[in-house]
């Protein structure tokens, strides 16, 4: 046999041969295929059951989201209607108490000597915090906490605040020490006026004469273990307050005897020394 029939007849063998095996080969593949898309069709099942409990899980928590939220809603409405107030209200309110308090820390840093100038600032201060108080929005803890601390700061500038300061005032036509002693800046009260004349004797020979362009010492509280005398005091009263105890009127008599000759008459303006209780 030739080269060439040799080769023409394993051709035909091979061309014979290979569709058998292709045919066992396709059907091992489409067998596996059979079970690799049943695998892939229960996966996909378990895929879809799993992201069908996902988004009925969402939906559920998207739910108890909103009601949280009005619940918050509800709650938060139900506290500015207690207060009297509302969302920017509180704000507001809350920034005051921030303004007051860098205010206080800024006092805090001065000496003693230019804290004593800045008492009148300080008063205002004290004065404005009692207003802030009456307002409902303080019951808020976060106001509280503020309040707290803003009354820690007032407690310890007011321990280093002189208790006597002197303010100057200069007189202008028409001036007497009672309208001066009258003016809120000072007293708001005209029977007052003694205390600024005693204060100024060096200068003022007649209270009753008192020149343009003068600049008078105006004394404005009293130092520690001291009490000016207010119009309608007298020393049972003066006694409650320091001692809280009336019956120790006498003790306040008796230490101040130079200047009161009648315990029964005390004097606005004066300057009465109390003993320690």
């Amino acid at each position: 046999m030739t080269a060439f029939k040799r080769f023409g007849f394993l051709f035909v063998c091979a061309a014979l041969l290979i569709p058998q095996m292709g045919l066992a080969q396709m059907e091992m593949t489409y067998e596996e295929y059979e079970i690799k898309l049943m695998e892939s069709q229960n996966q996909a099942a378990e895929t879809n059951k799993l992201l069908a409990d996902c988004k009925a899980a969402g939906e559920k928590l998207s739910q108890q989201i909103a009601d949280t939220d009005a619940q918050i809603a509800a709650t938060q409405q139900e506290i500015y209607d207690l207060v009297g107030s509302d969302a920017q209200g509180i704000k507001d309110y809350l920034s005051k108490l921030d303004r007051i308090e860098q205010q206080l820390m800024g006092l805090m840093s001065l000496s003693d000597e230019d804290l004593a100038d800045r008492r009148d600032e300080f008063d205002a201060i004290v004065e404005t915090v009692k207003t802030l108080k009456a307002n409902k929005i303080s019951l808020l803890p976060e106001a509280q906490a503020k309040l707290r601390n803003i009354d820690k700061l007032i407690e310890r500038i007011d321990a280093r605040m002189p208790r006597k300061r002197i303010k100057k005032y200069s007189v202008v036509r028409g001036d007497n020490l009672w309208n001066i002693a009258r003016m809120p800046a000072h007293y708001s009260d005209p029977y007052m006026w003694p205390r600024i004349y005693l204060e100024n004797r060096a200068r003022i020979k007649d209270p009753n004469l008192i020149y343009p362009n003068w600049t008078l010492s105006v004394p404005i509280g009293a130092d520690q273990n001291q009490h000016v005398v207010l119009r309608g005091q007298h020393l049972s009263s003066i006694a409650q307050t320091a001692y809280k105890d009336i019956t120790k009127w006498y003790r306040i008599y008796k230490a101040n005897k130079s200047q009161i000759r009648d315990p029964n008459l005390i004097f606005p303006a004066q300057v009465l020394e109390i003993p320690e209780n």
